[in-house]
């Protein structure tokens, strides 16, 4: 049977003798041609591949700038609150609230007779350890609605309070135009998606085609020094020091272009340096791409979180009551992730705003002694890699910022394993693609003059697909249709969201004693018992999250462990060093 790697090889074999094919017909195929048919060979090769590329980073670009405008809005304090005005949902939510309250009045009133039957009537006392409970949450579910507006508002607040960082320092914003001149930060003031009748004295289309209906069109203002709002920090982040304005524009050595001429084998050295910037536009382009996606997709996610959250909130109350007893579901996860998905943005905005001061700052202020002529990092570029980006300091700062952006959008979802449940595939695919776009222009064999093989088309396809591999030995992209690797620590993250403090302190203990076991035998019996109780709580867990895992499995055992004493507060690390 055909490995996934044979598959995959032979996927990226056919494919590229396709394109070549059609492009140049079944006469490229010959084995040894002369030395002026060989340069002719690499025309039509360049010129497809180079419009992939360019394709492939239009598209990139258009989605950016889709993302970045769904991010700006959602990353907003205001976006999300309680408010009961009639121009706000919060209306609308405050009616399902009200009916689980009443259920869940209805669901205590219930508790409440059985508790006196089996006291009065059976001489069952067992029900009077609920009491204090029970009259807390007896008056506590009615002020159900009223703490996650003080969730949201304090929420609302503390974001606020952290974009406002770079304005109350007063960190002036600075970039460069695509001479390499500094000029003030620019920030997109307003968005139009396929829109006719632009007029482009106001606005600046990135991504047109020259049709009538621009794609994408936005407008510009300057950023003032006291803004404070995300999409200012955020936006401004991202367009003047990401600098994704000019992922499709690649300047052209003379002006010219390296894909015209008639000679194709004096151009060689231009087409091939050509094909390098496009990739590396391209490779901006994708690490933007993907942490923004990820990023979008949480956001997303975090609104219907809220709504059902605070929904059933009343019925956290009935898990306060009955506390480890409820077997299925413990209702206190309910409060649990709207905690997580309120203060989301709050996370986020910690390393924006940061890193707008930290880039701002760094951007214009080189290290002491250095040479603006000599330094290496100082030395201007013959050609700009990025328009804008004239020595190799400021280019530092671009995958600095862009290093930012991943930051921000992995500590989103790491919120909560809800979110990198969908989130973390994501990123997954975008290290993979990066990794083969950084290896492609280095991959490719070039037919030399009465060069056996042309193309090169069995070793293109195998380089790129060693590319996608991960150095691990790990397929990645699967992950993103829901397959791939990772189903142990799936179903960890499933189980550390069900260990309660009961099962967690028998874990803790069982751990310490595991660890503080002396050599020998008698340890080792210790050290076992220790194990097979540790395995018997997470077995537990595991029931309750609906879980099914072998974890006689030690290697499954050990995953898990990491995951809850990473996750649950107060978790102790098993020594690993001990394990046999």
């Amino acid at each position: 049977m055909l490995s996934k790697r044979k598959i995959l090889l032979a996927g990226f074999a056919f494919l590229f003798l396709t394109t070549i094919v059609r492009a140049n017909g079944v006469g490229v195929l010959a084995l040894v041609e002369s030395t002026h048919a060989a340069g002719d060979a690499l025309d039509p090769f360049f010129k497809t591949l180079d419009q992939a590329l360019s394709w492939v980073a239009i598209a990139a670009h258009f989605f950016i700038y889709i993302l970045s405008a769904i991010c700006g809005l959602l990353l907003d304090p205001g976006f999300i609150s309680l408010k009961t005005d009639a121009q706000s949902m919060g209306s609308t939510l405050l009616k399902l609230w009200q009916i689980s309250r009443n259920i869940t009045n209805i669901l205590l009133a219930f508790m409440l007779v059985i508790g006196a039957v089996m006291t009065v009537i059976f001489a069952d006392n067992s029900f009077q350890k609920y009491a204090v409970k029970f009259v807390l949450a007896v008056i506590l579910v009615n002020f159900s609605w009223f703490f996650p507006r003080v969730v949201l508002d304090l929420s609302n607040i503390l974001t606020a309070t952290i974009y406002a960082l770079p304005s109350s320092i007063n960190v002036p914003c600075t970039t460069f135009d695509t001479k390499g001149q500094s000029q003030n930060c620019k920030v997109i003031a307003d968005f139009a998606f396929f829109k006719a009748d632009i007029d482009e004295n106001v606005w600046k289309c990135p991504v047109d085609f020259g049709g009538k209906e621009k794609i994408v069109c936005v407008r510009e203002e300057d950023l003032e020094s006291g803004a404070n709002t995300p999409n200012a920090i955020f936006g401004g982040l991202i367009y003047n020091h990401a600098r994704f304005q000019y992922f499709t524009k690649v300047e052209a050595q003379g002006g010219g272009n390296p894909l015209a001429g008639p000679n194709t084998a004096a151009r060689l050295p231009q087409l091939l340096t050509f094909t390098l910037l496009m990739t590396i536009m391209l490779f901006f382009s994708i690490a933007l791409l993907f942490p923004l996606l990820a990023l979008t997709l949480v956001l997303l996610i975090r609104i219907p979180v809220i709504w059902i959250t605070v929904a059933f909130m009343p019925f956290m109350f009935l898990g306060f009551v009955a506390g480890d007893q409820m077997k299925i579901f413990n209702p206190m996860e309910i409060w649990n992730k709207f905690l997580h998905a309120a203060f989301i943005p709050v996370v986020t905005a910690i390393p924006f705003s940061i890193g707008f001061i930290m880039v701002n700052v760094g951007l214009t202020n080189q290290p002491a002694g250095w040479d603006l002529a000599t330094h290496p990092f100082m030395r201007q570029f013959t050609r700009q890699i990025v328009p804008g980006v004239s020595n190799l300091w400021q280019l530092l700062w671009v995958g600095m910022t862009i290093a930012i952006v991943w930051l921000g959008a992995r500590t989103a979802f790491k919120m909560d394993a809800l979110f990198e449940k969908f989130a973390s595939p994501i990123m997954n695919a975008g290290a993979s693609i990066g990794r083969l776009l950084v290896k492609l222009p280095l991959l490719m064999p070039l037919p030399l003059p009465g060069g056996a093989t042309p193309l090169g088309i069995a070793r293109v396809a195998q380089n790129a697909e060693q590319a996608f591999i991960d150095p691990l030995g790990k397929f990645r992209m699967p992950e993103v249709f829901g397959g791939g690797v990772g189903p142990v620590g799936l179903a960890a993250s499933k189980i550390t969201n069900h260990v309660t403090a009961n099962i967690q302190q028998t874990i803790n203990n069982e751990i310490t004693r595991f660890n503080s076991a002396a050599d020998g035998a008698p340890g080792q019996n210790i050290r076992d018992d220790a194990i097979r109780k540790i395995r018997v709580e997470l077995e537990k867990a595991a029931t309750q999250a609906g879980v099914t895992i072998d974890l006689t499995n030690k290697q499954n055992l050990v995953e898990v462990l990491r995951k809850v004493t990473d996750k649950v507060p107060g978790g102790v690390k098993l020594d690993e060093t001990k394990l046999k």
